[in-house]
């Protein structure tokens, strides 16, 4: 098996959300159990747990905390999704990505007791067991835990003892899953708070928080705010705050029983690289317009990008803009600005909305613009009209994103 064989296995068998939807959602643990016993319990070698749940900033705060870590000399894992790229993007330790033989050699050996159990896990369960099996064997300090969605069902929602668990904010998405409303979408996402072990909360909506303080109290949980926010304009509309967190979330932890050691930076020496598509800007010429990428594509997620857009300084902005299909657009064009040259496109992934629905949709919001089959050609066509003091904004989906950073890497290199 080569590592093509072993990866295309992963994607073509196993039911994936990312890009599938709904046929790929799990309503229970039962699946996620099952992986992780036929893989030797992986989970057993992990004691040491943060979890992070969130609508939006998760990935950043979770990276913030695997940096400030690994920086003082520990061996930290890092589990986030979806990736961009590869897979293996989704379990990192202190940065690296397992080689592509160890997938090999888990994935053969794997296949074949899962065909003789007659188990069809989905691409999340079976990569999250995958990322607990290569923790374990890296023999990590810590792992860092982001969860895939909402957060009582999650397959991340395995460990009964973490050291910290933290929410960054509550906000509409994914609701045919975890509810229409923000209450219901807290209720979910507080499923990770565990008895007796500190809880780290973000900014958030009065409604969201009371509803985790109520499960905090309900299972004697230490509550913990966030510290207010040291603005930096240059970072984006979303940094400062999931910095803000992470710190907290890093002075939590080393009050705990073993982890006093631990040095807590200032807010402003944490750092999320390595968090790739989050408020991208392209490196260009300044002959030619500016280029931000950025995977906003929720409404609390759009709502602030776009608010820090229109702070920045530029002649005529120019969005490039793709969405998945089953999410709700009415109040996705309420958040985005109606004077700006929209390229419209679709990601190549089955879930991806139609160019033709989304021009139809765009045109009932009173966004007209150009369509393109392509994120490519949609990015290619922006650059085309854009004057140099021009803005390009690629949005709507992580899918997106990803195909726009592809190009622009393959276009540079």
């Amino acid at each position: 098996m080569t590592f093509g064989e072993a990866t295309a296995w992963l994607f073509e068998q196993l039911p994936m959300y990312q890009r599938q939807g709904a046929a790929a959602y799990k309503t229970d643990l039962d699946g996620t159990w099952a992986v992780l016993e036929v893989m030797g319990r992986p989970d057993l070698q992990l004691p040491n747990v943060i979890h992070v749940a969130g609508t939006n900033g998760k990935g950043s705060v979770c990276q913030a905390v695997h940096n400030a870590l690994r920086d003082q000399g520990l061996k930290v894992g890092l589990f986030t999704s979806p990736h961009l790229f590869d897979f293996r993007e989704r379990m990192r330790v202190n940065g690296e990505m397992p080689s592509e033989q160890w997938v090999i050699e888990f994935v053969s050996t794997q296949r074949t007791n899962f065909d003789q159990l007659d188990l069809q896990p989905s691409f999340f369960e079976w990569t999250f067991g995958m990322a607990m099996c290569w923790f374990a064997a890296s023999e990590v300090d810590l792992l860092v835990l982001e969860t895939g969605m909402g957060g009582r069902l999650d397959s991340t929602n395995v460990f009964p003892n973490p050291l910290v668990t933290a929410i960054t904010n509550i906000g509409l998405d994914h609701v045919q899953f975890l509810g229409n409303d923000i209450r219901t979408i807290a209720k979910e996402k507080a499923g990770i708070i565990k008895d007796g072990r500190p809880v780290v909360v973000g900014r958030m909506r009065p409604e969201a928080q009371s509803v985790i303080l109520g499960h905090a109290l309900k299972h004697g949980a230490e509550f913990h705010y966030a510290p207010e926010a040291l603005a930096e304009p240059s970072s984006g509309p979303n940094w400062p705050e999931n910095r803000a967190t992470a710190h907290k979330i890093l002075e939590v932890l080393s009050s705990e029983p073993g982890w006093r050691n631990i040095r807590v930076p200032n807010q402003t020496q944490l750092t999320k690289s390595g968090h790739l598509g989050r408020w991208h800007w392209l490196a260009n010429s300044s002959d030619n317009a500016r280029i931000l990428i950025d995977c906003a594509h929720n409404e609390d997620g759009l709502r602030r990008t776009v608010a820090a857009i229109r702070k920045l300084n530029y002649l005529t902005l120019h969005i490039v803009f793709g969405a998945v299909s089953d999410k709700e657009l009415a109040s996705i064009w309420e958040q985005l600005p109606s004077v700006a040259q929209y390229h419209f496109c679709t990601a190549n992934i089955p879930r991806a909305l139609s160019v033709e629905r989304l021009v139809d949709s765009a045109q009932k919001a009173d966004r007209s613009g150009a369509s393109y089959a392509s994120v490519a050609s949609a990015l290619e066509g922006a650059r085309a009209s854009a004057q140099a003091n021009d803005l390009i904004v690629v949005l709507g989906s992580i899918f997106v994103a990803a195909e726009a950073l592809s190009t622009a890497e393959s276009v540079k290199g």
